[in-house]
């Protein structure tokens, strides 16, 4: 069921801060007599006499600013709380969220590049320090509803770009539930297994009639009021295929995770991307540019095949920043470290030095039901190895970023609030 927005406690509140004002303004008056509030105050006198033998006017009014502050401090204190909670219901204070909101106030330009849930995840923390976020997102993806639409229409996947619609948007939950609505198998054959927001997307591009799906998904941002921009790194769909240490190749980017040992390199198949200019308009004006996280051969480095990126990330002044996965992903990242991520970016970009600044990792060890629950799938805590990340010349910044619940995941607000540390001096 979608949330409804009402203010009624706002509205209980407001009428005891007046009731709070009222009192004190007329206490003050009793206090030095003023008309016609003294004749008010006779007439209660007169009704009330009993009362008025024991209580003169000076006292009455004291007893009336006090009951009055009473009333309005605790108006405004309870306001103040559903206010802070509305806005930001997971913070743990009230600072943290007065900060945060001060660094938003900034706009702090961010670019941040990859695909998959990592990125929108994390898109949704970071909105709460800047709106003027930029999203890049990967072309790469060829399954599912994403897929069949891609092979239909020869058009760019909307998937990833629709999960970070969702998440940038101003009412996120209401806004995900809708575009991330999968219609069920009883449904029509052309509409079975299709999310709304793809279909969605899909139409503005048709509406369109270029195929350009950039210009689809702007619309999209200003249909939705997003607190940024999301661009597809290319308006061509990639094709990438994974060559593997024993000589195998897979093609397509969902069947790579199916391969079996170490992934020695991605390469883009058939098609040469073009990069999107306005996503080197904002690499170009970014004050940080983030890479990751998410899948590092399918949602990350299939970016850094799109020619002139790596090399536009390289040239900009921003602070540049990896996050790297909380757990190894069997397939693609099996027995891999931190390290051993950074070096296949750099491997795939034909760049090391500018590329990345800082790396964020998780320094906290998920529960043993979980570690047993993503054992059995092989899927493990990704080894930090900080020795070997300094021998690459990076910074890095850890901490506690898991979240609750079953699934091993970063958690939006605490990864935002680590990375934006950076921007705190």
């Amino acid at each position: 069921m979608l949330r409804k927005y009402s203010f009624p406690g706002f509205k209980r509140w407001l009428i005891y801060t007046i009731f709070g004002i009222g009192a004190i303004v007329f206490g003050v008056a009793l206090i030095l007599k003023a008309r016609p509030v003294t004749v008010i105050y006779n007439f209660i006198w007169d009704v009330l006499s009993f009362i008025a033998d024991h209580v003169p006017p000076t006292a009455s009014g004291i007893i009336a600013i006090s009951l009055g502050s009473f009333l309005m401090l605790f108006a405004l204190f309870r306001a103040n709380k559903q206010l802070f909670s509305m806005l930001a219901p997971d913070e743990s204070s009230m600072l943290e969220t007065i900060d945060r909101y001060h660094m938003q106030g900034k706009g702090i330009k961010i670019v941040a590049i990859g695909g998959g849930t990592g990125l929108s995840n994390m898109l949704r923390g970071l909105k709460g320090f800047s709106s003027n976020i930029t999203a890049v997102v990967t072309v790469a993806d060829d399954g599912g509803s994403s897929g069949k639409l891609r092979e239909s229409l020869n058009i760019v996947p909307p998937g990833d770009m629709r999960n970070c619609i969702a998440a940038l948007a101003h009412d996120d939950e209401v806004i995900t539930k809708l575009f991330q609505y999968r219609f069920d198998n009883d449904a029509p054959e052309s509409l079975k297994n299709h999310s709304f927001g793809n279909l969605f997307l899909t139409a503005l591009v048709e509406l369109g009639g270029s195929k350009n799906m950039a210009d689809a998904v702007s619309h999209a941002c200003t249909i939705l009021k997003t607190r940024g921009k999301v661009y597809p790194v290319s308006n061509t769909p990639m094709k990438i295929t994974a060559r593997f240490e024993d000589g195998s190749v897979v093609h397509g980017e969902s069947n790579i995770p199916k391969g079996t040992g170490k992934i020695v390199e991605i390469s883009c198949e058939d098609t040469k991307p073009e990069i999107l200019p306005e996503v080197l308009e904002a690499i170009a004006e970014a004050e940080l540019i983030i890479l990751g996280p998410g899948s590092l051969y399918t949602s990350i480095i299939p970016n850094l095949l799109v020619p002139g990126l790596s090399e536009a990330i390289v040239e900009s002044d921003a602070k540049k920043v990896y996050v790297c996965n909380v757990m190894t992903q069997p397939g693609e990242t099996t027995n891999y470290a931190v390290s051993d991520h950074v070096q296949a970016i750099f491997d795939h970009s034909n760049l090391s030095e500018g590329l990345i600044d800082y790396v964020v990792v998780n320094e906290k060890s998920p529960s043993k039901k979980q570690l047993v629950k993503y054992g059995a799938d092989q899927q493990f805590p990704v080894d930090l190895n900080p020795s070997r990340l300094k021998k690459m010349g990076l910074k890095v910044l850890s901490a506690n970023l898991l979240n609750q619940g079953n699934l091993v995941r970063h958690n939006p607000r605490r990864l935002a609030k680590t990375i934006m540390k950076l921007f705190k001096d």
